[in-house]
């Protein structure tokens, strides 16, 4: 659907603001689909703030929806500029020209969209990157898919897995705390040291630190590392994960925030293949997301990659 017909249907839409990590995004992204999906609105994403985008790069340099109409950010404004009414009031036009940061969490500047999916009689809703904790596993299947570019990047690498397997996901950056890496894997060791023996035979190791994966590698060295081009390895061993760093932190080191998200991607699709999967973060979204979207089957989870799926190699 273009804009000119959303003009003539005069649609609600729903804009989407990004401030969050990745796992969050895709679970408030399933919230607002659903809306649009309830209600027959079009969404409008915009991922430019600096864990994602760093300005220059947006949700629609990695994904596309489809069957539910999407409206670019300048044609939102421009239906502002025409009189639009727009819920919460506080997303003004120079609010929502800025490039999404940390106020957008700021309570005037949070919707109120709840588990009834009451319809807001606005015509432009603003998500600010809160909302309930609830995905819905058809959107998610069916609504989402990594553009095909980029898909034929992940596939590349997934098609080296060899399945069944289990996934560790080693979360670091804001949950590391004063720890150091090798005490912050711990929960994910024990996890692991109490399971079948199939299990553990062959896992791969996911982070956003080159320390915590060679602290897992140390205990465990039948654990696979699926990518040697990792752009976390460009960075120096420390306690600071990688999706948090500003532009100047990553330039300094020749890390490209391109390709770290498809990295991000990547390992988030690795975690959805997996077989078994344990994390050193029992609150971990990013884990509890993927093993959400294994209900949907391999089949289904395939759809991001417009049908690739992992062969099964046995152990």
């Amino acid at each position: 659907m273009t804009d000119s017909q959303i003009i003539q249907s005069n649609q609600q839409i729903v804009v989407m603001k990004g401030w969050e990590g990745f796992a969050d995004r895709l679970q408030i992204l399933s919230h607002c689909l659903h809306y649009c999906k309830v209600h027959g609105a079009a969404i409008c994403l915009d991922w430019r703030d600096y864990m994602w985008g760093q300005g220059d790069l947006d949700f629609s340099d990695y994904f596309e929806i489809v069957d539910i109409p999407v409206v670019s950010l300048d044609y939102v404004l421009e239906r502002m500029k025409n009189g639009a009414t727009i819920s919460p009031p506080a997303w003004n036009l120079e609010n929502m020209t800025a490039i999404p940061n940390e106020s957008v969490h700021f309570d005037i500047f949070s919707t109120s969209i709840n588990n009834s999916y009451t319809k807001i009689n606005s015509d432009i809703l603003v998500n600010n990157g809160k909302g309930i904790r609830m995905w819905h596993i058809d959107n998610l299947i069916s609504n989402i898919r990594v553009k095909k570019p980029i898909a034929d990047i992940i596939s590349a690498r997934l098609a080296k897995l060899e399945s069944p397997f289990t996934a560790i996901h080693l979360r670091g950056t804001d949950r590391l705390s004063n720890l150091t890496p090798e005490a912050a894997i711990l929960p994910a060791v024990d996890a692991i040291s109490n399971q079948a023996p199939h299990i553990q035979a062959r896992m791969y190791v996911l982070s956003d630190m080159n320390s915590m994966i060679k602290s897992w590698i140390a205990k465990f060295p039948q654990t696979k590392q699926l990518y040697s081009d990792y752009e976390i390895y460009k960075l120096p061993n420390g306690t600071q994960g990688t999706h948090q760093l500003p532009k100047e932190a990553l330039g300094f080191y020749g890390v490209k925030k391109h390709t770290m998200n498809i990295d991000t991607i990547t390992d988030f699709l690795i975690m959805c293949f997996s077989n078994w999967s344990f994390g050193n973060s029992k609150e971990s979204t990013y884990t509890s997301l993927a093993a959400f979207m294994r209900q949907g089957g391999k089949i289904g989870i395939s759809k991001w990659l417009h049908g690739f799926m992992p062969q099964t190699n046995g152990l």
